[in-house]
């Protein structure tokens, strides 16, 4: 796409100043999570599992000393108050006398770089003596995954037992790997001494598993995309009524706000304002105004299992947010997470399907007031979406109501209906047709110029042809028109975002051209899209990893 660009801008500078910490979660009360501190940092689950496997074949403190005596190394080594008569002392450190299976699995999270780990119980440490202490690790830091959520242990994971189902918790031991039956561990004070084990994935002891926080399956995990492809729409943030971006650093810990200081007619950006660390353990974003107030709020997975909520308190050009209210865990039983109003109040639900199957899609309806973010009972609607690969959300037939658009397989385009009910229901789906796998970097919005929302993308062959499929809806009434090549030149273009960013009262599209520019193109807002050339809103884009926005 060889376009004059405008109005170039300089790169984002991305001062290295730091405001607002936001790391550590702790528990305030009334659902809140205040994040402080130091950010969590990557740990391979290799390395945890290595590190137990050292201390399964370290002869000299792999067994209690006298055996059945309690005398062990991993107690001495982080409770000096436990008791030590009787018991020997080797590489420096005084054994103790205690139940230990906690002391060594937090041994190896701590040995092995596992964030937390390291902060003593005496300091305010989750972490403690006590077996029950890794499922408080889990449930404060979003990590923890019941025996029944459907949850695949992963290897470096802490598994925890109720031996008689009494509601306490009994033993903790090191996951070393499973399979689709089986859970194998390393486990300490395991008939006195470190020892493998195996169980059944079913066993009714096992009550769940905590995740390290920042754990990887390997040294180089797969970098999630920059944009959420379910999502692309930027919206406003600091409430001066223009769509911003926000961005996280590269790290995946530091928040920036990019503000908008476009006129209509000319798209701008300016300088780069950090507004806190800390989010290196939230995993998906999604932007929406969740408590009702008029400003867009973020929503967040702490990990993979516990959903948060950050309230806006921005004002023009001063963004900000409130400490995190906790939304609940268990949301790794969801997937493909979509966030609209379904109940038809007024408010913006989250919505899903089980994370098992695929099968059932559930609705988690929204019971906040402004400033209250809260949320009531799942709600199973119905059946038989396991074949929908990914769901995207709009007003498709314009009658004022949230449907649902999503692929049926890779190629086929389905929408259903919102009834708008209290209770969320749909209409049989209506069929938009197939060779909708020709399409890439899909993304939703009015391109022409009518009131209804449109679906475009490139072509999937070469990514160079933009095509945009016109919405031909009338109330109730879900259709399609015939898809129009709009230009080429696009294959430069790695991902897409939707916004009226000149606030003229038209869609544009901006996009990453390559990793590190971001171009803007305005709308002309002609029945035939077509688009200005691009307005150039600078480099050093590719040190932001991901740009939050909404669906």
């Amino acid at each position: 796409m060889k376009l004059p660009r405008i109005g170039a801008q300089s790169g984002l500078r991305f001062a290295r100043r730091l405001s607002v910490g936001l790391a550590t979660t702790a528990v305030l009360g009334s659902g809140l999570i205040a994040i402080t501190t130091t950010p969590a940092a990557a740990v391979s689950r290799d390395s945890i599992v290595s590190v137990a496997q050292s201390q399964l074949n370290n002869s000299s403190r792999n067994h209690e000393q006298p055996l059945g005596s309690g005398c062990n190394y991993y107690t001495g080594y982080f409770r000096t108050w436990k008791p030590s008569s009787g018991c020997p002392a080797t590489d420096g450190v005084q054994w103790r006398d205690s139940d230990w299976c906690a002391d060594f699995s937090k041994y190896v999270w701590k040995n092995a770089g596992v964030p937390y780990a390291d902060v003593p119980e005496t300091s305010g440490g989750v972490l403690t003596g006590w077996a029950s202490s890794f499922k408080d690790y889990g449930t404060t830091h979003g990590t923890w995954h019941t025996r029944g959520s459907g949850y695949t242990p992963q290897p470096g994971d802490a598994l925890v037992f109720d031996w008689d189902q009494n509601g306490v918790i009994d033993h903790v031991g090191i996951v070393k790997s499973a399979n689709s039956s089986t859970v194998y561990t390393i486990e300490g004070n395991s008939g006195d001494r470190v020892k493998e084990n195996s169980y059944s994935r079913t066993n009714i002891d096992i009550v769940g598993y905590s995740s390290p926080v920042g754990a990887s399956d390997t040294d180089d995990p797969a970098p999630r995309p920059v944009v959420d492809p379910q999502a692309g729409r930027l919206v406003d943030f600091d409430g001066d009524g223009k769509p911003d971006f926000l961005g996280l650093g590269a790290s995946g810990d530091d928040l920036w706000f990019i503000p908008n200081t476009s006129a209509p007619g000319a798209p701008a950006r300016g300088q780069s304002i950090p507004m806190s660390t800390g989010w290196k353990t939230v995993t998906k974003y999604w932007l929406t105004d969740y408590d009702g107030d008029g400003k867009t709020d973020v929503l967040g997975l702490n990990g993979t299992d516990q959903m948060l909520a950050w309230i806006n308190t921005s004002s023009p050009g001063h963004p900000s947010a409130s400490a995190a209210v906790n939304l609940g865990t268990q949301w790794s039983t969801l997937s493909k997470i979509v966030v609209a109003d379904f109940t038809g109040d007024g408010k913006v639900d989250i919505a899903g399907v089980d994370a098992g199957t695929g099968d059932q899609f559930w609705v988690v309806p929204n019971t906040s007031a402004p400033g209250a973010p809260a949320r009531g009972q799942s709600m199973q609607i119905s059946t038989g979406w396991k074949t929908v690969t990914r769901f995207w959300v709009t007003d498709y037939d314009g009658d004022g109501k949230t449907d649902l658009l999503g692929l049926n397989g890779t190629d086929q385009m389905f929408v259903w209906r919102n009834r708008g009910t209290a209770v969320p229901s749909f209409d049989q789906y209506v069929d938009l047709g197939t060779q909708w796998s020709t399409l890439s970097k899909i993304v939703i919005a009015d391109f022409t110029g009518d009131g209804k929302v449109d679906i475009a993308g490139v072509d999937a062959g070469t990514g160079d042809q933009f095509w945009v499929v016109p919405n031909t809806s009338t109330f109730g009434t879900p259709a399609r028109g015939q898809s129009m090549l709009i230009s080429t030149g696009w294959k430069t273009v790695t991902t897409f975002l939707v916004t009226d960013y000149d606030r003229d009262g038209k869609t544009d599209l901006l996009g990453l051209n390559g990793t590190d520019q971001m171009l803007a193109w305005r709308s002309k807002g002609t029945a035939v899209p077509s688009f200005e050339p691009y307005a150039d809103l600078g480099t050093q884009w590719s040190t932001i990893s991901h740009i939050p926005t909404a669906q």
